[in-house]
């Protein structure tokens, strides 16, 4: 579980939008939530009309629910099981051709500071976008632009407060925004019918307790932006999310839900249905991730309307309501009933000016930073020889890897008499993330004494280098 800012918390929930227009406020639950499942500390939710997925605190699996509520793994991202909160967001139709060039269906997840891409027919995940300036290891939310006025780009909000817009590319991924504030997670662009706020993108504040709202002035241009804070007061605001005009379920019967939230300490999904969003197609819920109040903001014409929507006691943390413009599965297009495990290398790594055949080398140890040398200068000291992520894998020379610190990065038991090692010549932190390049593949012959601990150094001799 994640450790929370202790905030003396209102006791009647109110909304107030800044400078702009008064409130009038209901006191009265509309929603009729119903338990559904249990998932081990269910954190980020994202659903679809046939797909419901739901990530663990302290997992790396990604999790499917069947409509009878039974629960299976989905996809796996390798090196990522630190507990972390993870969110997800599945690319809509608005954001395929020839509004952008995204491919409806697949899902991205937010893994600190680096979305990955989860392939919706092979289920493999692969390293999408990293956001430079993204330091926080969870908290940090993602949403895709569905009004336009983001240029139906994907959103990804960072807890400090960095806010980025990234288009199909992943690579080009581009700051739009700083919100000066407390601890900044879910966001949602509204559309253009909600009053003032219209076209913009709302951002929750669990810290400040508060939403924050940011525009883009010349959609659908890259900018410029400028940020309100304040907009709207809720106490330990978790996320914002808007009702579909025509909303839609995940499943039929009985068991459909339009809308799911995660309840982390109890370990729950709960759902709504469908008959409780009559006529509130184009309103806003905001939960609240310590009173579990979910309340709904509906523009009148003349002013904000709050209305307490529904309450599910214990830790709220992410929800979604079922993406209607996510298309359903295809005969072309079926997701496979297995997940591939292995869509990360691993490896161990030596600096670039220790690649010399004969030369004695230390590829894992307390001490890897000092007793390495990079052209690139000095690893950091966290950094102990052992990657848990590599592009491409298996790793080859040209790529890249992306790691956890220390032994968290989870090196092998045993290693062979002989085996081939990533070569790196330049090694940066950001956040918990390590990071390098493989410039050169080399093969050792290891020595005795290596164990998984970094107190058991690894060594060995240089015998071949690969490439190039």
């Amino acid at each position: 579980m994640k450790k929370r800012t202790k905030i003396t918390l209102r006791t009647k929930i109110y909304l107030a939008i800044a400078g702009l227009l008064a409130v009038t406020g209901a006191l009265y639950a509309t929603g009729h939530p119903q338990f559904l499942t249990n998932v081990s500390f269910a954190t980020g939710v994202t659903a679809t009309p046939d797909l419901l997925l739901v990530t663990p605190y302290c997992s790396d699996e990604i999790d499917k629910v069947n409509c009878d509520g039974t629960v299976s793994m989905f996809a796996s991202i390798p090196g990522f099981g630190t507990c972390r909160e993870k969110y997800m967001a599945a690319a809509p139709s608005t954001s395929g051709p020839p509004n952008n060039t995204f491919t409806p269906r697949d899902v991205f997840v937010t893994v600190g500071g680096f979305v990955y891409r989860v392939d919706i027919n092979t289920h493999n995940a692969t390293p999408f976008a990293f956001m430079e300036g993204c330091v926080a290891s969870d908290h940090n939310g993602i949403t895709f632009d569905h009004v336009g006025t983001f240029g139906y780009d994907m959103l990804v909000t960072c807890r400090e407060g960095n806010v980025f817009r990234i288009n199909s590319t992943g690579g080009a991924f581009m700051p739009i925004a700083t919100v000066n504030a407390g601890e900044i997670e879910g966001p949602a662009v509204v559309p253009q019918s909600f009053g003032p706020l219209g076209g913009q993108l709302l951002v929750a504040d669990e810290g400040f307790s508060a939403l924050h709202a940011i525009r883009n002035n010349n959609p659908p241009g890259p900018g410029p932006y400028s940020v309100t804070l304040n907009v709207f007061t809720h106490p330990t605001a978790e996320g914002v999310f808007v009702v579909p005009q025509t909303p839609c379920t995940f499943c039929t019967g009985p068991n459909a839900g339009a809308f799911f939230q995660a309840i982390q300490d109890g370990q729950q999904i709960w759902k709504t249905p469908l008959a409780d969003f009559a006529g509130l197609g184009g309103d806003v819920l905001v939960t609240s991730e310590t009173t579990g109040n979910t309340v709904s903001i509906h523009w009148n014409g003349t002013q904000y309307v709050e209305s307490l929507f529904q309450n599910i006691q214990g830790a709220n943390e992410g929800s979604s309501f079922v993406d209607c413009a996510v298309p359903t599965a295809t005969p072309t297009s079926t997701p496979t009933p297995t997940v591939t495990p292995t869509t990360c290398g691993t490896g161990f790594v030596i600096g670039d000016l220790d690649a010399v055949v004969g030369h004695k080398v230390t590829f894992w140890g307390a001490q890897w930073w000092k007793k390495n040398h990079l052209s690139g200068g000095t690893a950091p000291a966290s950094f102990k020889g052992f990657v848990n992520c590599t592009t491409p894998n298996p790793p080859a020379c040209g790529g890249t890897w992306i790691s956890d610190p220390g032994n968290s990065s989870h090196p092998p038991d045993t290693v062979p008499a002989d085996m081939t090692v990533i070569v790196s010549s330049l090694i940066t932190k950001n956040g918990p993330i390590e990071s390098g390049d493989i410039p050169k593949m080399v093969t050792i012959h290891t020595d005795p004494g290596y164990g998984p601990a970094p107190g058991h150094e690894g060594t060995g001799t240089v015998t071949a280098v690969i490439c190039p």
